[in-house]
């Protein structure tokens, strides 16, 4: 099983530690450039609710966020840093400090180096992550956050080399940083809920072995003056979206019934991608990406989806077709090829700017018994425009799934209403056909109830 949705070790927060500390340590140390600014400290205030359209009418997320921006330049390069303080106070008064990036950076002749919790963003898909998987995104609230501030930064070396205006970039991560998913009591949980008779317990994932956690890219970027931006990509990563491995355990300690465990798990590989911008006239350009993995994890059953269903009604069903389930090392899962390709136009009309773009992901050497399709379609819809004189705008999109018929649908408003002072409403809908609990990819229709109406207000400074 794979979640198709827009990385972290026990090791991951020591060296986010470690990084904290040698900032903290080497800040002061670095006098000042007097070229330009020594500091710079910017900041955002934002207040965000957002309420359930469907029974029981909850709020499903009431935070306040604070962030602050810090930039100091130093002779020949510069520190930067970006921290969140969250407050969430939808059900009990939670706060968190998350650090966004942190890191310092080196300029050379022709050549950019940057080191520490950096966001590298690759990529032109929208509603999607093709190309762009290198930086770890903050799926614990799903969709009630913008899609800027999903992405988090990934503690990395980041050398670029420039040549003309093409460059050469390579990034190097010492340890696998994975998404921040929900918990899976949460209403955002993306695997669906089995209401099935014998308990089925979720795992998140632990690095047994750091050493193979590390993790390389390299990017060659090519820049036309006139019409044509491509990016090639060699990557040696781990792809952010998970498999869940498959354990029975029919003999727990009493009086703990038999039960079945998904482990979150991830695999590094090899892959190779491109990017590509294709202006083909002043307000028309074609964009296309796609990513190639070797070695992509996928579960597979041993009985089929209608015996696993009919096992739901009872207890006794379920226990027979759990013993058709072996002792097994692989978790059931198998490494198949694997390709996510996109294709879209974006185009200016009517001082309307409109992104569509059409995914595939296709499984090689397929074999029926793999869970998730072997082709697995979807689209994107994006539309953006401004109204007086640029200080309103409306912002409409969506993703369809087509095997799945399922849906989400977004529309907003954003109003400045003085300078730096934003307010926003607007809309999230999901929905789609019922399907099976099995259903081996990401479906919207497991968060139809969770639609919801939000509102917010950020003061930027």
């Amino acid at each position: 099983m794979r979640i198709n949705i827009f990385k972290e070790t026990i090791y991951t927060p020591l060296i986010q530690f470690l990084t904290v500390c040698a900032f903290l340590f080497f800040f002061p140390l670095f006098p000042a450039s007097h070229s330009f600014a020594q500091n710079s400290l910017t900041g955002l205030y934002q207040n965000y609710n957002a309420l359930q359209t469907t029974p029981e009418y909850e709020i499903i997320a009431a935070r306040n966020r604070f962030r602050l921006q810090l930039n100091r330049s130093i002779s020949g390069g510069s520190f930067q840093s970006e921290t969140d303080i969250i407050h969430r106070y939808a059900q009990r008064a939670e706060a968190e400090v998350l650090i966004r990036e942190l890191y310092f950076e080196l300029y050379f002749d022709k050549s950019d180096l940057r080191i520490g919790k950096q966001v590298i963003n690759w990529g032109r898909s929208n509603g999607a992550f093709v190309t762009g998987i290198l930086s770890p995104l903050d799926l614990s609230e799903f969709l009630t956050q913008d899609p800027s501030d999903l992405i988090l930064g990934v503690t990395s070396l980041n050398y670029i080399r420039y040549f003309g205006s093409n460059s050469l970039q390579f990034v190097f991560a010492p340890v696998f940083e994975k998404d921040r998913f929900p918990s899976p009591d949460s209403r955002w949980f993306p695997l669906q809920t089995i209401d099935a008779p014998l308990p089925v317990r979720y795992r998140t994932y632990e690095s047994e072995r750091p050493a193979t956690d590390m993790q390389a890219a390299l990017r060659y970027s090519l820049r036309s003056p006139d019409s044509v931006d491509l990016d090639l990509m060699l990557y040696y990563w781990t792809h952010p979206m998970p498999s869940f491995s498959l354990t029975v355990e029919l003999f727990n300690d009493f009086p703990e019934p038999p039960s079945v465990d998904l482990s979150e798990t991830y695999r590094v590989s090899p892959m190779a991608g491109y990017s590509l911008n294709w202006q083909l006239g002043d307000n028309f350009s074609l964009l296309s990406e796609s990513l190639f993995v070797t070695d992509a994890l996928f579960t597979f059953l041993p009985v089929s989806v209608n015996r696993l269903e009919d096992a739901l009604e009872s207890t006794t069903d379920a226990l027979l077709v759990l013993q058709e389930f072996e002792l097994r090392n692989d978790g059931y899962l198998l490494t198949k090829p694997w390709l996510q390709s996109m294709a879209g136009l974006q185009s200016e009309v009517a001082g309307t700017t409109i992104s569509l773009q059409g995914y595939l992901e296709t499984i090689f050497k397929y074999e029926d018994r793999i869970l998730p399709q072997q082709f697995f379609p979807y689209a994107t819809l994006f539309m953006n425009r401004s109204f007086l004189r640029d200080r309103l705008q409306v912002i409409t999109g969506g993703r369809y799934n087509f095997f799945g018929n399922d849906f989400w649908v977004q529309l907003q408003g954003v109003y400045e209403l003085d300078d730096g002072l934003e307010l926003s409403a607007g809309v999230n809908l999901f929905g789609g056909k019922e399907i099976s609990p099995f259903y081996g990819h990401f479906t919207f229709n497991q968060f139809r109830d969770n639609s919801f109406l939000f509102s917010k207000i950020s003061l930027y400074f």
